[in-house]
């Protein structure tokens, strides 16, 4: 008897799943189909039917198959137990076509077994990335013909995609994955590579709504070519961090280059007008200074003669006097330089140890420093490649730039040194800086300290610094002013070393 009533009972629990099955099954919203072992439709929901434009009675006992355009992808549906079925092209009753996913589960029942196949119609979703990936395609035409090559920077794994003209640019032939740290800043160039840095940084931190930098790129064979960069963060997580950063660069080297042409050109004709100034000044000079320094020379060798005839009484000023005629020559030898200066190709050059040249100025302009209570701190780099100059005028530059570094310290308190630093430099060249601990360069002549006739000296002319750097660019190489951070100016100069 209790046999009896537990079969009862479990009778009773199967038809009461069955009806909740039954109930599940119609309701659900999602398109179901039910498919036995040999691929036959047992029965398919009312989704279903809606899905595929059929008549549940006319779906149940079809072949699946007959619902894919490819039915192979349901190959192994039952041996290999796959829980989703490759994307793919499914047919309705009328013929039109939609894309469908497929997920699949496995039941048991006492006569085998059956597949569960949930379709999801993803049609819609997929024409939106066809038409994504076409506006992209047009997008990139668009730029790419413009002369735009375009790179996609997944920040989070650091891998970077380019378009087939960027690679044209650097020259990578292949399509090996990327690193963005392949490109920068690894291949920046190091002058370029702090101002890249910032405008990355400024950027992806938000304070700036793109990225927008010129800099120098090195190429596969070592080369250099100016590009523009633009980007902008496409994709950021809920803290606000970058993940996705996507933008174009574009070759404007030849730009650059016709940029640099002009400017020397503009250079030129400024030096030209400065010698122009210089010319006129040194005749004027040369006319009134000639007399007067060979009378002084001359003075000057009378009174050593005389000297002589004292003996041992007049050593105290024997020194101040050779000192006297020394400088005097000078001063006529550095007149006819400058007089020289205005005539291009007037140089006589010679191989000339820089290092040797700062201590001959140190000793020259000793007096007049320790007058004004100035100390020299030199930081000369030994060895330091020799340069081919004229010997002279490279004096009167440095000569030029330690006076005004005196003079610029005269009215300041407190500890009063000038720094003399000689170092190898980039590209052959060799450096000289010279910096003070003044108040700095007065308002006057900031915007250019090195304009003829500008200065803030009640004696002064304003020709100094004009005609140091036409001597600096006669040799090929460059003289520049920094503003120190602290207090001071800094005046530095760069010629070619014979070595470079």
């Amino acid at each position: 008897m209790e046999d009896c009533d537990d079969s009862i009972a479990c009778d009773a629990l199967r038809l009461d799943c069955e009806v909740c099955y039954r109930a599940v099954f119609e309701a659900v919203p999602e398109p179901v189909l039910l498919v036995d072992g040999q691929g036959w439709i047992v029965d398919a929901n009312p989704a279903a039917a809606h899905l595929y434009h059929r008549p549940r009675e006319a779906m149940r006992g079809q072949i699946v198959g007959s619902l894919f355009v490819d039915p192979s992808v349901l190959e192994g549906l039952f041996e290999n137990r796959r829980g989703q079925l490759p994307a793919g092209i499914h047919l309705r009753q009328d013929g039109t076509r939609f894309f469908a996913e497929v997920s699949v589960s496995y039941i048991q029942q006492r006569g085998g077994s059956l597949a569960i196949l949930l379709v999801r119609d993803v049609t819609a979703a997929r024409e939106a990335v066809i038409r994504l990936e076409e506006a992209e395609e047009r997008w990139r035409f668009a730029l790419e013909g413009a002369g735009d090559a375009l790179w996609d920077w997944a920040l989070d794994s650091g891998e970077i995609k380019v378009s087939g003209s960027f690679r044209a640019i650097i020259g990578w032939p292949d399509e090996r994955p990327l690193q963005g740290n392949e490109i920068w800043p690894e291949r920046v160039h190091r002058d370029d590579l702090r101002m890249a840095i910032a405008a990355f940084s400024a950027h992806l931190a938000d304070a700036r709504p793109i990225t927008e930098v010129e800099f120098r790129l090195r190429l596969e064979d070592g080369s250099y070519r100016w590009v523009a960069l633009r980007g902008k963060v496409m994709q950021r997580d809920a803290g606000g961090r970058p993940l996705r950063m996507i933008g174009t660069v574009r070759d404007v080297h030849e730009h650059y280059l016709i940029e640099e042409r002009e400017k020397r050109q503009q250079q030129e004709l400024e030096r030209a007008g400065r010698l122009i100034h210089v010319g006129e000044m040194a005749s004027a000079l040369a006319h009134e200074l000639n007399q007067p320094l060979t009378a002084l020379r001359n003075f000057s060798a009378v009174a050593l003669r005389r000297l002589e005839e004292l003996g041992a009484a007049g050593e105290r000023i024997r020194e101040p006097l050779k000192m006297i005629a020394e400088q005097s020559l000078r001063a006529g030898e550095i007149v006819h330089r400058v007089r020289g200066l205005a005539r291009k190709g007037g140089l006589v050059t010679a191989p000339v140890a820089l290092n040797e040249v700062v201590r001959d100025i140190v000793r020259f302009t000793e007096f007049e420093a320790r007058a004004h209570a100035v100390q020299f701190v030199l930081d000369l780099a030994e060895p330091l490649p020799a340069v081919q100059a004229d010997q002279g005028q490279l004096e009167q530059v440095l000569s030029n730039l330690v006076k005004n570094g005196i003079d610029a310290m005269r009215a300041v308190p407190g500890e009063r040194i000038l720094q003399i630093l000689t170092r190898p430099g980039l590209d052959g060249m060799v450096e000289v800086a010279v910096t003070d601990r003044g108040e700095g360069l007065a308002e006057a002549v900031r915007s250019d300290p090195f304009a003829p006739f500008v200065t803030t000296k009640p004696d002064g002319v304003g020709l100094g610094l004009a005609i140091c750097r036409t001597i600096i660019e006669n040799h090929g190489g460059r003289l520049w002013v920094e503003n120190s951070t602290v207090r001071g100016t800094t005046f530095c100069l760069c010629i070619p070393s014979l070595a470079g």
